[in-house]
């Protein structure tokens, strides 16, 4: 259903393409976000939306990618009511709060990643190029002492309830095998 648009002084009829995808405001937040990602405008907001939640991307860029369209949304329809009842976000505001939630749903998804930029093109670049680092812990049997008979167990299922398994290998303090069992569901 049409409404006034209170994005300009001179209020026009709106649409919700007119409104997330038309506006002034709304084409430079999705030109804002598509430079350097390789997306164009869409015909229309389904256009947009599928555009970003199909765009490859590597397991890091892509709930960013997912969650783009709905953040900016939400901000522009954010923009909207507060200039309708006498407020103004300004345009590099309502940037900055897009990417500062997605920078926040990057910190909550993946902990471990310190000292990413909140500037989108920044975001998107170190994302492309981030390898994570691996943390290797050796692990090996040792010989149990004296006479004592060392146990190991292993188990593991596939879902609660579901089909599991568990292993049980005992050795003598020379390492020499003396017996194992197995048991399955």
């Amino acid at each position: 259903m049409p409404s006034r648009s209170w994005f300009y002084n001179r209020p026009t009829v709106e649409t919700m393409q007119y409104l997330f995808l038309k506006s002034q405001c709304a084409d430079k937040v999705w030109q804002y976000f598509s430079l350097g990602v390789g997306l164009t405008h869409g015909v229309s907001l389904q256009q947009v939306f599928q555009r970003w939640w199909k765009h490859p991307a590597n397991v890091y860029l892509n709930p960013l990618y997912q969650a783009l369209p709905c953040v900016a949304v939400w901000e522009l329809w954010k923009r909207r009511k507060k200039r309708r009842y006498g407020g103004n976000i300004s345009l590099n505001r309502l940037i900055s709060q897009v990417s500062a939630t997605l920078h926040n749903l990057l910190v909550y998804r993946f902990p471990k990643m310190k000292r990413l930029s909140s500037n989108w093109p920044e975001l998107v670049s170190e994302l492309e190029s981030y390898i994570p680092r691996l943390h290797y812990i050796r692990i090996c049997w040792e010989f149990p002492s004296g006479q004592w008979i060392q146990c190991k167990t292993d188990g593991a299922s596939r879902g609660n309830p579901g089909k599991s398994g568990a292993a049980v290998v005992f050795r003598d303090a020379a390492g020499d095998f003396l017996c194992a069992a197995t048991r399955s569901n």
